[in-house]
């Protein structure tokens, strides 16, 4: 009597092939994943695991599982190096994608928690405190007493990230041109100009207009461009009144910029609203040029919590009248 003939295209068929794997699949953990992911990074077990912050044995241990599972090597090791297998490559790319969609979705649930407490995390920059932003705070506090909100000073780039991954509600920045990132909308704070900040022994002080040109030979002092667009901007807008501004510091924050203007080590442009610091021993002279320095507040999606809404509403109204 002959075999049976067993067509693989049978549902049946496919279906108890599938169970196996199905069953692997179940003991792979969100831990295992973020093990892998952090020694694909690293190509080195004991960076990997000073970065999970475990001994090498437990990494080495989790990473030869995952690979028993997956029925494959991930990595090609020799005495000398640590490299991903064509099959890690393929796997490092969906478990990026993986874990990062798993923190979105977490993060967005810690998010919808927070606004149940009514609660709001705002990030920013050091230089939007002063000026416009501080009374549009207040006025919100007065009309909604019982929410809470807290500010994370945060660069630019990170404001991004933390919308995003929806650490923060909203962010609020300068930038001199609206930001087009997609899926990160934005609405005008307040208008500003950018002035130029001087020490008061320069005979720059003595002046009541400068254009951007006549800096040119003067030593600046940058808001650090890792940490900020609108400091590149300004870089670009000295290259195009031709010259290539001549950086000797970089700084996080605009009262730090102050400081060394005030000991003679060079001039910063910056926000009029800084200003109002007043800080002693500097000049803060006007431009010629109207280079905006304006203010905007981002936030990441198209719907927001109504009380997210109603904060976003207070800071712009005012900028739209």
């Amino acid at each position: 009597m002959s075999e049976p003939e067993v067509h693989d295209d049978n549902p049946f068929f496919q279906h108890v092939i599938a169970m196996p794997e199905l069953s692997a699949n179940s003991r792979i953990s969100l831990r295992m994943l973020r093990y892998f992911q952090v020694l694909a990074e690293e190509l080195h077990f004991g960076h990997a695991a000073g970065r999970l912050n475990i001994s090498q044995p437990p990494l080495s241990m989790q990473i030869k599982e995952l690979e028993e599972i997956m029925g494959c090597a991930l990595f090609e090791r020799t005495s000398r190096k640590v490299v991903l297998s064509a099959t890690g490559i393929a796997l490092k790319a969906e478990v990026d994608r993986l874990l990062s969609a798993t923190e979105q979705s977490l993060n967005y649930v810690r998010q919808t928690g927070r606004h149940a407490h009514q609660r709001i995390q705002i990030g920013i920059i050091g230089s939007a405190l002063w000026g416009a932003l501080l009374p549009r705070l207040s006025a919100f506090k007065q009309d909604y007493p019982d929410v809470v909100w807290q500010l994370h000073e945060l660069s630019q780039l990170q404001q991004i990230d933390a919308l995003k991954s929806r650490t923060i509600d909203v962010g609020i920045q300068r930038n001199l041109t609206a930001h087009t990132e997609r899926g990160i909308h934005c609405q005008l704070i307040s208008h500003e100009s950018l002035q130029v900040a001087v020490p008061e022994q320069s005979a720059l002080s003595q002046r009541k207009r400068v254009t951007l040109k006549s800096l040119a030979h003067q030593p600046f002092i940058s808001l650090s461009f890792s940490h900020s667009d609108f400091a590149s901007q300004l870089y670009d807008y000295c290259v195009s009144a031709g010259f290539y501004p001549h950086i000797t510091h970089q700084v996080r924050e605009p009262q730090t910029a102050l400081a060394l203007v005030s000991a003679g080590m060079g001039i910063a442009l910056l926000p009029e609203s800084c200003a109002l610091i007043q800080w002693p021993g500097v000049t803060f002279i006007p431009l010629r040029e109207a280079i905006p320095a304006d203010l905007y507040a981002l936030w990441y999606g198209e719907k927001q919590p109504e009380i997210v809404n109603h904060f976003i509403n207070t800071l712009v109204t005012s900028a739209l009248c």
